[in-house]
This record gives structure tokens, sequence and C-alpha cells, in this order.
């Protein structure tokens, strides 16, 4: 072997010195994950298998279609949109390892998913350790982004926006004085719930019935005697739509009227009287949305086109909608977030959005750093002559 000759300690420091400079000359700045010169990759998850999956493709397939549709138009800043789609099975324990996967696995810029609320909270620690931007693709529990976080946008209306359209709708029943409530205990009805709770009597409301409906109950006649025996001028049902439709099912059978006021999980009211069995059952029956319109109306024609030309063999229904109002935000922000994408610029561009084109959904989206769920403005429908038609946020005038 040769002789190793040493080199003193000054040069050898410099020689370190010049090397990283020379390298930082040559060398491009560290990448943000999920971002390359032609692409943005995004995380997308939900309930794509089970007994929920029917909320599943229907949603994530709308925000995939615009995102297919800007890509079809050159993409964002000269990137396109990459999509990496994960099954949550709306269990908590598999969205959380859904989402670990996005993140540290497939190591994409943002998220942009979830449908069922429970799961998704189970997994919001991932988003915040991470600093992973997350923007909720239909879920509504309040307690997803409120407290606020720095990473978590959403832009469907929350359980609390909700139940205060219903209040409000309720409010203006003429003559309406007692007011009765049937729900779920679980943390989804809760959130709804505690928005009664507090409003119900400055609304000038006596509460005369407060129910409770297990979940995957398959018979509601109890809480409909319940209800009937407290005489109430309208009822408000904090229900899934299985059970949504036992409940009107019973009430029906047992002669409880209305008007009954439900949540946005009953928007598809064509969907809730194929539940029942019965148009009858919901002739009196009137649900938050928000969206501007039902299927088929003007109000959706643009995103209906944009649907169909991407998901030709799909069902066009309400839940088509559901994810576009936050899909629509996402690719304004990354517009003007520009070339030179990193995740920090991008979060600056969604909390600096203002009277955002919220697309299908009845708001326009605004952040702030104090404020994190953009949209919380809904409308209510019915069924009319078998048509869904939005009747406003007060009582119709032709019904007083």
């Amino acid at each position: 072997m040769g002789t190793r000759r040493s080199i003193p300690r000054q040069f050898s420091i410099g020689l370190f010195a010049a090397c990283v400079c020379t390298l930082g000359a040559v060398a491009p700045a560290m990448a943000e994950d999920g971002v390359t010169d032609t692409t943005i990759k995004i995380g997308m998850f939900g309930p794509l298998t089970g007994a929920t999956s029917v909320y599943g493709y229907p949603i994530n397939n709308g925000a995939i279609a615009l995102y297919k549709d800007i890509n079809d138009k050159g993409g964002i800043n000269g990137r396109k949109i990459e999509i990496v789609h994960e099954d949550g099975a709306c269990d908590p324990a598999k969205t959380r390892a859904a989402v670990k996967k996005l993140i540290y696995s497939d190591k994409v810029f943002m998220i942009n998913g979830g449908s069922c609320s429970a799961a998704v909270v189970a997994a919001r620690d991932e988003f915040i350790e991470s600093k992973t931007p997350y923007m909720v693709m239909a879920a509504t529990l309040d307690s997803i982004s409120d407290p606020p976080s720095k990473y978590i946008f959403t832009t469907t209306l929350p359980g609390s926006g909700d139940s205060g359209v219903m209040l409000n709708f309720a409010k203006s029943i003429p003559g309406a004085k007692k007011l009765a409530v049937v729900r779920h205990v679980n943390e989804w009805a809760d959130a709804k719930f505690k928005k009664v709770e507090a409003g119900y009597k400055a609304a000038g409301f006596d509460l005369v019935a407060d129910v409770q409906l297990e979940a995957k109950a398959t018979d509601a006649t109890s809480a409909v005697l319940k209800i009937k025996a407290a005489n109430p001028d309208a009822t408000l049902f904090l229900l899934y739509p299985g059970e949504s439709a036992v409940f009107l099912r019973d009430a029906e059978k047992y002669g409880l009227k209305g008007p009954f006021i439900g949540t946005t999980s009953v928007q598809d009211l064509q969907d809730l009287a194929d539940r029942a069995g019965s148009k009858t059952a919901i002739k009196d029956v009137y649900a938050t949305s928000f969206l501007k319109g039902p299927v088929g109306s003007p109000d959706l024609a643009k995103y209906t086109d944009i649907y169909k030309k991407q998901f030709p063999n799909d069902k066009v229904q309400s839940l088509s909608f559901y994810g576009m109002s936050g899909a629509l935000t996402v690719i304004d922000a990354l517009k003007r977030a520009g070339r030179d994408l990193t995740r920090e610029k991008f979060l600056a561009a969604l909390e600096a959005t203002k009277n955002g084109d919220a697309g299908p959904a009845q708001c326009q989206v605004n952040f702030s750093a104090e404020r994190r769920q953009g949209c919380l403005e809904g409308t209510i429908w019915a069924l009319k002559d078998g048509q869904i038609v939005n009747v406003g946020t007060t009582w119709p005038k032709s019904k007083s």
C-alpha cells in the first residue's frame, strides 16, 4: 500500500467549503414531496369497499373529474395532477393507516379526501404532525377543522352549520312554538344537536321532546310515539339516511305529522323516498343542502357535464358533487401558489382565499388564520311532484 499523505487542517476546511459551494452552485434546491417538474401528487382516501362504499367512489370521482378536467386543459403552472387513491373503508384504524401510507410511503404533496367523519378525526393528528396540507372531501364533523389547524381546511358545511340552517328554517314556520328532536347518540349527531340545544330558546321554541334512536335501527315505533305524544309543531331528525327512512316510514304509519326537517345526510330526497318505500312518507319533509340545486338543475349543469365527460358510465347523483368545492379550492390555491410550489406557499394561498368559487356548493369559500371552515351557508330542499326543489332558507310563503 502507498503512503497516505496528510492534508493540513486549514486546507481540509477550505477544500470542504469549496466543495460545498460548488455543489450548492449546481445542485437544485430540495424538492417538495409529491412535486416534480411535470406533476403534483395528491392523495385521496374514502370508503371504497364495504357497506359505506356507496359514499366512496361517487364523492371522490366528483373531485377527480375536476382534477382530470384541469389536466385536460394543460394542468396547473405546467404540472398535471396525479391522484393516489387509498381505501379507508369508513373505519378509523384503516383510514389512519391509509393516510400514513399516502404521507410516508407515497409521499404526496397534499391530501384531499374523507367522507366519514369519525374516520377522519382518527387521522387528524397525522396531517398535523407530518405538516401535510389536507382538504376535507365531504366529512362534516366540526372537530375536524375546529379548533383550527394550520394544515386542515374544509369547504363542506360542518355539522353546526347544518343544524343552524335547520333551526333557522324551523323558526320561520308560521306559528311554530313546540320543537321535537329525534337523533342518534354519537359524535356526528351531537355536533348538530349542540347548535339546536344552544339556540332553540332564542329561536322562540320549547323543546318538547328529545328522543334517541340507535344507529342501524330497523324500527322507530317507540321514538315516533313519544314525539306524537308531545304534539310538536316541527320535528328535526338528526339521523343517517337509513334510520331517517325508518323513522319517516313509522311516522306515517302511526300518524305523526310534520313538518320534518332533516340534515344534509338526506338531501338526496329521491333516495330517501326509495329507502322509505313511500313518497307520501316524505311529503312534508325538508332537508338541508349545501348544493345550489338538485341533480338536473341549471345550477349544476357545468359540473354535470364535467363529471359525465370524465366518468361516462357513472350515474350522476347528488353525491357526485359533494367533493367538488374542495377540489376547486385546491386547484385555485395551487394556481396562486405559483410555479415555485411549496407546501408553505400552498397553505398561504389557501388561507388567503376570499369569496372563492365553490362551484356547485351554496356558498363562497372564505378562509383566514382563525377560520378553516370555508363554507357556512346552506339551503333547504323538498320533494314536490316527484322533483327535488330548492325552497330557500325560510318557510315557503305559499304554504303559510
